[in-house]
């Protein structure tokens, strides 16, 4: 339930940052701030007393009485992860995110706080689950709640309280990064309309002033003063260039971080806000656009939409608004104007407001209900009129609820299939080793004249062994109007130029299986590289030897290899160089127009894929009485 007034509550590394915001309408104001400085430690286990140092100085500073309080909790304490639901999921939203979620946490529920966001997905559904252990959860509630009283009753993730904050005061219409430098760690945070996605980046300004620290040769507090005040310095250019390898480090970071979002095929960063003392600092945002030139970087220099109240010493919070983001965010959703509202207080918690509040209202509700109760009976003679007008809305309803029971069944009708497959999965750990022994055995396969089959005597070069128990079945293909059949019939997997280009020929040996095995099948995929031309007839002779090698392999089974040369090719081209560094014969020719002493290797790639069979499997055995798999039979490979 929103509050009319609330302070959001930023316990940060090196401060405490407190926002009070009341509302009015549709709009809000900041009517008090302050901000406390965490007494700087080197040893971390100090730092429950010293945050607790601060808690007494804001608490004494600022009256918070019964007003309601939201609090942030770090990103580095939360596990982030999004999946998708099927289309027409949403009535049954929470158990299905529920069962999502015991896979998806890779701890027991009952040991963390957890909740989620919903958004539009092309696929269907789009779920972003955020978890934090209860320990640390319990541990900020002892702080705030227990032992200074505050009226706790929400805390989130500070980068959906940053989310919540650029969504409210610039609404960016498409996809946008916030970077929050603060003083240990900086908060990488995507938004995209509701989506969110977010990393922590442990590099920010404490590393800058230890920089000073190392190369000036003074105290870790001196080397702050040095870094707060660059731009007053006559040496101004003498500190940027201390500090210029350490900007150099985290602005290849923050491209690292782009690039592996932008890998998860989410699309590109086109705007960016900077948040935090740490790139208000003379050059900083030139420094780290030149290195990052995904999108142009915005300076957050102030508030767009929420106001401040006349009593606000405007001088103060100009100076402290760069760090202030999270808690305005928090403000924000206790107020009810944010658009994420994942509140991770335990339920506990909730029920104990709750009833604390009832208990509060109980006398004038039992007034109100004696009033409503007396006008029902008033209107008792209205309502008999009104009967058949609700019977007709009733019989509407009926249908409403034959319809969603329709949309129900449809909903989970997958459940039971992806229900078996976990099943199988969770047997492979009966047949520890299996794969390793695979392994070994492929590597030092042997010829028929008893030497290695792969080596430079024999031409044929093993680069990658693939043996698993997972389905090798994206290069097998499924239906093409999915994303996952979009995905496999990619020219960068069955593209003519592609590596895995042979394997499309064949079926996933994992679908060959008529019978319904309690587990998956172990799958191999072994590619290589035999040296001489694309069209030599000795390269098809090459692989049938190994072809007819690993057939007298027992537990081979269901074996595809290419027997046609039109696969990808590479060259490779070797220059000798005499004693000086100096390429031979660079100015002369030979017949054929290349240069002197250079030496050319043609390479054409293959790969073999065979199901692996051990005879002492005991799950070789069909289950008895068991029905098909469809996906296991029915599937073909794309392009056949």
């Amino acid at each position: 339930m929103a509050a009319n007034t609330v302070w959001g509550l930023d316990i940060g590394n090196s401060a405490i940052k407190a926002v009070k915001m009341v509302r009015s309408g549709d709009g809000c104001k900041i009517v008090d701030f302050d901000i406390i400085d965490i007494p700087h430690s080197e040893d971390d286990k100090d730092r429950p007393a010293r945050v607790r140092q601060a808690m007494q100085a804001l608490t004494t500073n600022k009256r918070f009485g019964n007003d309601v309080v939201y609090v942030a909790v770090s990103s580095n304490v939360c596990l982030h992860r999004e999946f998708q639901l099927p289309p027409g999921s949403e009535d049954k939203l929470d158990d299905l995110v529920q069962y999502e979620a015991k896979q998806q946490i890779p701890f027991p529920l009952d040991q963390v706080e957890w909740g989620y966001e919903r958004y539009d997905d092309p696929a269907g559904v789009g779920v972003a689950m955020i978890a934090v252990r209860k320990n640390d959860i319990q541990d900020l509630l002892n702080l705030t709640k227990t032992e200074f009283k505050l009226n706790v009753c929400g805390i989130t993730a500070s980068p959906l309280a940053l989310f919540n904050f650029i969504e409210h005061e610039f609404k960016p219409e498409n996809t946008t990064l916030i970077l929050d430098a603060g003083a240990k760690t900086t908060d990488f945070v995507v938004m995209n309309k509701r989506q969110v996605y977010f990393r922590t980046i442990q590099i920010a300004g404490r590393e800058i002033t230890r920089a000073l620290e190392n190369k000036l040769k003074v105290p870790y507090e001196k080397a702050e003063e040095i870094k707060k005040n660059i731009g007053e310095s006559k040496q101004q250019d003498k500190i940027l260039n201390v500090i210029e390898p350490t900007l150099r480090q985290l602005g290849a970071e923050i491209q690292r971080t782009i690039g592996f979002y932008k890998a998860k095929a989410r699309g590109r960063v086109q705007s960016c806000y900077l948040l935090g003392h740490t790139f208000r600092l003379p050059k900083m945002g030139e420094n780290l656009q030149t290195q990052v030139r995904e999108a142009p970087f915005v300076l957050v220099e102030g508030l767009q939409h929420i106001k401040c109240d006349p009593s606000i010493n405007m001088a103060v919070w100009e100076n402290e608004f760069p760090t202030m983001a999270v808690a305005v965010g928090l403000g924000l959703q206790g107020l009810g104007l944010s658009e994420l509202k994942l509140n991770l207080i335990p339920k506990s918690e909730i029920r104990a407001v709750e009833v604390a509040a009832w208990k509060g209202w109980m006398g004038a509700a039992a007034v109100v209900m004696f009033l409503a109760l007396a006008y029902s009976y008033a209107q008792a003679g209205a309502a008999v009129s009104k009967f058949e007008s609700k019977k007709v809305e009733l019989d509407a309803a009926e249908k409403d609820i034959k319809k969603y029971d329709e949309q129900e069944k449809n909903a989970i009708a997958t459940l039971p299939e992806r229900e078996l497959a976990v099943k199988r999965l969770a047997r492979v750990e009966h047949d520890r080793g299996k794969e390793a022994q695979a392994f070994a055995r492929l590597c030092g396969l042997k010829g028929a004249d008893g030497k290695s089959f792969f080596g430079t005597e024999s031409k044929i070069y093993l680069t990658s062994l693939y043996v698993s128990r997972i389905p090798f079945g994206l290069l097998a293909g499924t239906d093409s109007s999915s994303e996952r059949g979009s995905i496999a019939g990619a020219d960068a997997l069955k593209g003519k130029q592609s590596i895995y280009a042979p394997l499309s020929k064949g079926a996933d040996p994992a679908t060959l299986v008529p019978e319904l095995r309690p587990d998956i099948p172990m799958v191999v995929v072994l590619s290589g590289e035999v040296e001489g031309s694309g069209n030599d007839n000795s390269i098809l002779q090459k692989l049938g030897d190994l072809a007819e090698v690993l057939k007298k392999i027992p537990e081979v089974k269901d074996l595809a290899i290419p027997t046609h040369s039109d696969g990808p090719t590479r060259t490779e081209t070797l220059f000798e160089y005499d004693h000086n560094g100096v390429l031979k014969g660079s100015t002369e020719k030979t017949a054929a127009g290349d240069p002197a002493h250079e030496k050319k290797y043609s390479y054409t790639l293959f790969n073999v894929m065979f199901r692996w069979d051990d005879s002492t499997d005991l799950d070789l055995v069909p289950v008895a009485g068991a029905a098909v798999a469809p996906a296991a039979v029915t599937k073909k490979p794309a392009g056949k």
